[in-house]
């Protein structure tokens, strides 16, 4: 299967060093920001826009610091929980804990496969195991922009992020079903359901990985 270098693929860099920008005092502030944390960053891809902090900057902040739609971004301590930018989160400061990564033009590699390869297990074992085989607790910017990524065809990218998504849908049900299961008198149905559910879990863990297997045959 080929694979390209992250660095290849998208601009990688680190946030915004906030003490740097941050106004000491309400004479200071120039500009009102709201900015991520570590607990923005949900592990199932999506942003907590609950858990985003404040930032009263000295001045107007480079707009490489701002989120943007489109934008991937990851957490440099595990779990390294990498979320995909909406349209309606942008212009939200990113700071120095985190990287965001931004797919070049023309290249073929779609966000949102991107995004499931980051989250990937395997992935995050290889970031944060060291070149003397010790894991550690953060990852490197250059190791990031190092990682091998699958080419996959489009199609194939496509594929893969329908699996996902359908089972971000699973997880919902299963997380109701449970609550419904804790209130009801009878739970012998949710129990069948549980089993169908969990059968099903299975069923699209292995076809994200018949994909990717798939591709290099």
């Amino acid at each position: 299967m080929k694979t390209t270098k992250l660095s290849a693929i998208a601009d990688v860099q680190c946030g915004l060093v906030l003490n740097r920008k941050e106004a000491r005092t309400a004479e200071t502030a120039n500009r009102h920001y709201r900015r991520l944390n570590l607990r923005s960053l949900q592990k199932d891809g999506r942003l907590n826009t609950n858990e985003l902090g404040n930032l009263d900057s000295v001045e107007c902040l480079d707009e490489q610091f701002l989120t943007r739609s489109g934008d991937i971004i990851i957490r440099f301590f595990a779990p390294l929980s990498p979320v995909f930018i909406q349209d309606s989160e942008v212009g939200l400061v990113i700071p120095s804990q985190l990287a965001v990564m931004r797919i070049e033009d023309d290249v073929p590699v779609l966000t949102e496969y991107l995004r499931w390869y980051l989250s990937s297990t395997a992935v995050s074992n290889t970031l944060l195991l060291t070149e003397s085989s010790h894991v550690q607790r953060s990852i490197k910017i250059r190791a990031l922009s190092a990682l091998s990524v699958p080419m996959l065809p489009l199609e194939k990218q496509e594929l893969i992020i329908r699996i996902y998504e359908t089972g971000l849908r699973r997880d919902m049900v299963l997380s109701h079903l449970r609550e419904v299961s804790r209130l009801s008198t009878s739970s012998k149905f949710f129990c069948r359901a549980f089993s169908i559910f969990s059968r099903y879990s299975l069923y699209l863990s292995c076809s994200i990985s018949i994909c990717t297997y798939s591709s290099s045959v």
